[in-house]
């Protein structure tokens, strides 16, 4: 604690014991008002006395006619925190509207600040001996009185640039940015004889250039010079510099794989790293928070930055609220780009597909050999199944596979004999089966239409009540192939891919329907004698009744013009 208030504060317990009469209480009462701001103006004298004057800059006034006024202004890391000019400059130029009181002299110094951390009005010529004989006044924007006329009550312990110790100050006074602060000094006679003008005026940092590398260490010797005042040193290694249109939201710099250490040149004396602050994007994303520096110069090195669009924001800790913008994009390298990695998979697509059938190429003469010999075995079994499966169709399936060998369609003869040999197991599996579920019997029905289609071209329909069970229903296997051959045969040999084919299963009441039509040419029933396997297929249904002791399956035939319809009724079926 200051000794003087050490001093006063000794004395109380001796004038507390005073308790005689409401008078003694009384002057008890006004002694400790007086303590009290005696002890305010101790305390912010000795907080005077401790301020570190060489973090301002001072400028004076000229002094040969008295007392004239002077000015400290803050640095807080920035020797750039001031310019000077006159009042008249915002009267006479359109560059500077700024709103000052047009009755203020045009010769008044004008001093453009732009920290609001606070300034000090300086009186080098008045001391505590002097101190009566000026008083001063201090408004905001010309208009509010902030400090009415007073005597100065504020001295230096230490000597201020020009002025000696023990000099009366006065502050320190704040304003936003934007207003202006108006001080003036008069003498006893009331005549004003210095004034000065503070004007807190916005100011972002201006970006002086950009430079670039591909290795972070160019710009080394630069960002670790801390002298302000020092020229630009050589820089190491090899890189570009940019100078032109680098400030605002306007264009977008756009550099190449090979620029992605950046080097940011800020136009101020900047000796403190926490003076200046930046923010980074990323695409849109935040990848550094605002924060200081992390160089105690002017400078801002952003290393090692990955292909993308960035933001810098940057500003003053003395003004957060000017903010520098500077839009950059790094490319990517060619190897890394969509495009040659596409070209890429594409290639090796190729590559995969070219061996694939270069393997089948090889493999060729195999499978056109195991396919003969898959043939020569179908004929052995079509001669255990002749009674099921029409020997025209045998002989026929045969000769497509044959003359599909001999041109060498390896895939066509492949797909022919896997679904005929399908076909075949499936007939030789359920021959000893009196039914198969409905399913079953459509799928091998498929199975036959589809070899059917490979030689006579054709479309198919199969049209299915939803409310029949295909699991459970059963009927006969085989017992529709017959039919469709009939129809395929004698129906579409002739044309030429226009034929169709349309199976229609319906249930009426616990019977079902299956009508096979086609749209061939037709024929009158009764002048052509029926083929032999439609003739097999009525023998089998008349077997299969009297097996059933009842007429539960029949069998109509319809024929015009337009084509055939095969109508096949099984009674209380379901």
């Amino acid at each position: 604690m200051i000794p003087g208030i050490m001093a006063v504060f000794t004395a109380i317990p001796a004038i507390g014991i005073i308790q005689a009469s409401n008078g003694i209480r009384l002057k008890y009462f006004h002694f400790m008002k007086k303590l009290f701001f005696i002890s305010l103006l101790l305390i912010s004298a000795s907080a005077h006395s401790q301020l570190n004057w060489s973090d301002y800059a001072t400028s004076f006034g000229k002094t040969d006619n008295g007392p004239s006024l002077g000015v400290a202004i803050p640095y807080n890391g920035i020797y750039d925190n001031f310019d000077r000019n006159i009042v008249g400059i915002s009267h006479w130029n359109a560059q500077y509207q700024l709103g000052i009181d047009t009755t203020l002299d045009d010769q008044i110094p004008l001093y453009f600040v732009y920290d609001t951390a606070g300034v000090w009005f300086l009186l080098p010529h008045i001391n505590r001996e002097h101190a009566g004989d000026v008083e001063y006044t201090v408004l905001l924007n010309n208009k509010t009185t902030i400090t009415p006329w007073s005597h100065i009550t504020q001295y230096t312990q230490e000597g201020v640039g020009q002025m000696k110790a023990g000099s009366g100050i006065a502050g320190p006074y704040h304003a936003a940015v934007g207003q202006y602060l108006v001080a003036h000094v008069r003498n006893k006679d009331g005549q004003i004889i210095s004034s000065r003008v503070i004007y807190f005026k916005q100011k972002a940092p201006e970006i002086k250039s950009l430079s670039t590398s591909d290795n972070s260490d160019a710009f080394s010797n630069l960002v670790k010079n801390e002298d302000p005042f020092a020229g630009q040193l050589p820089d190491l290694g090899w890189h570009r510099q940019y100078t032109r249109s680098l400030s605002g939201k306007g264009g977008l710099l756009k550099l190449s794989h090979n620029e992605n250490n950046l080097l940011i040149d800020i136009n101020a004396r900047i000796y403190r790293k926490d003076a200046l602050e930046y923010a980074l994007f990323k695409d849109g994303k935040e990848v550094r928070t605002w924060s200081a520096n992390e160089f105690n110069t002017h400078y801002i090195l952003l290393k090692d930055l990955d292909p993308g669009d960035y933001r810098v924001l940057i500003r003053f800790k003395r003004q957060r609220s000017s903010i520098a913008e500077l839009r950059f994009s790094i490319s990517t390298v060619w190897y890394k780009t969509f495009a040659f990695r596409s070209s890429m998979i594409i290639m090796l697509l190729l590559l995969a597909v070219l061996l694939i059938f270069f393997t089948k190429y090889r493999n060729q003469r195999k499978t056109l050999g195991m396919l003969n010999r898959k043939a020569a075995q179908s004929a052995e079994e079509l001669k255990h199944i002749h009674a099921l499966l029409n020997p025209h169709f045998t002989f026929n399936a045969l000769s497509s596979i044959q003359g599909l060998v001999n041109k060498g369609d390896v895939g066509a003869a492949s797909k022919y004999l896997s679904s005929f040999g399908e076909l075949l197991r499936e007939t030789l599996k359920e021959s000893k089966t009196e039914h198969i579920p409905l399913t079953k019997e459509l799928e091998n029905l498929e199975i036959y239409i589809s070899l059917e289609q490979l030689r006579y071209p054709f479309t198919y329909n199969l049209d299915l009540d939803a409310s029949i069970d295909l699991f459970s229903l059963t009927i006969p296997p085989f017992l529709l192939q017959p039919f469709v051959e009939n129809a395929i045969k004698h129906g579409f040999s002739k044309m030429n891919g226009q034929g169709a084919l349309h199976l229609h299963i319906t249930q009426q009441g616990n019977n079902i329907v299956i009508r096979i039509a086609d749209n061939g040419p037709g024929f009158d029933t009764a002048a052509i004698k029926e083929g032999y396997g439609l003739s097999l297929s009525r023998k089998r249904v008349e077997l299969l009744n009297r097996d059933y002791g009842e007429a539960l399956i029949s069998l109509a035939q319809e024929s015009t013009a337009k084509g055939t319809t095969i109508v096949l009724l099984f009674k209380n079926w379901v």
